[in-house]
């Protein structure tokens, strides 16, 4: 049996800012925030919206858009590292909301940008069994709650978003082998050190050194892609478009430069939302569904450290 991707919708926060005139209050350049950053537009949820809510709103878009009733869905996973609570799961809230059947199987993924390619991996085992043939992988993340508004590392870059994708027996695209990495010696890099188990707090904030983020992909993401190729007996000429993780222009193109990719292969897609953690892929997805390439290669990379890369094939259609 083929499991892959039959659709995928996304939902934003509530607020809408003009990253653009953000970033001239916080003291940048207007050319700085369009050309380097690449970000136009970032999404905040409100006071009332959490995780659960976004994933909620991209889960309802995308059964509405396919026409498939939640009493259909098997599984559900939910990958976040912003849960609404310490416990319960957050999937187990959006269970509940979107009316999904007591049988479902769901669980979350505590991955932020490797986590789609892995949840893609995670889901797959659950369909065909009880005679289950639909699952929903959902990406969602709200940094705006751990993160400090005054700090010009973080701010201008991140959105909150969720992006639900539909799995399926009779799929669009289906995954090949994918291959993982984790660096925990890395972990510093990117974190909130306060509000977990080894430190309680209410007042908790994002960590992110940039540089070191940067150089991690620059040397981890090139090599970890070929790796993924030759396991599944490509090479870099039979990819018809490359998605990586969506951090920014500047990081995106310098891998496209390091790789010696064509410039209309690589997927650029952060005008519009910017760096939505674990949504960046499948939101850059959803409109290749229709452009229908024949290979996409995707691949994630950041909070863990941890990294992930697999290659979608386009389906007999």
């Amino acid at each position: 049996m083929t499991i892959g991707i039959s659709a995928i919708a996304h939902a934003y926060g509530r607020r809408r800012i003009d990253n653009v005139a953000d970033g001239v209050q916080r003291g940048f350049d207007a050319s700085f925030v369009r050309e380097k950053l690449g970000i136009a537009t970032r999404y905040v949820a409100a006071d009332d919206q959490a995780t659960s809510d976004l994933a909620t709103e991209a889960a309802c878009a995308l059964l509405e858009k396919t026409g498939v009733p939640a009493q259909e869905i098997g599984a559900l996973v939910v990958v976040s590292q912003t849960p609404d609570y310490q416990l319960p799961h957050t999937a187990a809230l959006v269970q509940k909301k979107l009316g999904l059947p007591a049988s479902v199987a769901s669980f979350d993924m505590s991955l932020g940008c490797s986590g789609y390619v892995y949840g893609l991996s995670a889901v797959a085992p659950f369909l065909g069994q009880d005679g289950h043939t639909r699952a929903l992988l959902i990406t969602a993340d709200c940094y705006s709650k751990v993160m400090d508004e005054t700090d010009r590392a973080t701010a201008p870059l991140f959105s909150d978003a969720a992006a639900a994708t539909l799995l399926t027996e009779q799929p669009l695209y289906r995954p090949g082998k994918a291959v993982f990495g984790t660096d925990g010696g890395g972990a510093g890099a990117l974190i909130v050190k306060c509000g977990g188990s080894r430190a309680p707090s209410e007042h908790s904030k994002l960590f992110m050194d940039g540089r070191a983020i940067y150089s991690f992909a620059m040397s981890r993401v090139p090599r970890h892609v070929e790796q993924c190729l030759a396991l599944n007996g490509l090479k870099l000429d039979d990819i018809d478009r490359f998605v990586f993780h969506q951090a920014n222009r500047f990081m995106l193109e310098s891998l496209r430069d390091r790789m010696k990719l064509p410039p209309g292969k690589v997927v650029i897609d952060v005008a519009d939302g910017g760096n939505t953690v674990g949504s960046t892929i499948p939101i850059a997805l959803e409109p290749l569904l229709d452009e229908r390439p024949r290979r996409i290669l995707i691949s994630g990379f950041g909070v863990g450290l941890s990294w992930a890369t697999n290659v979608l094939e386009l389906c007999a259609t």
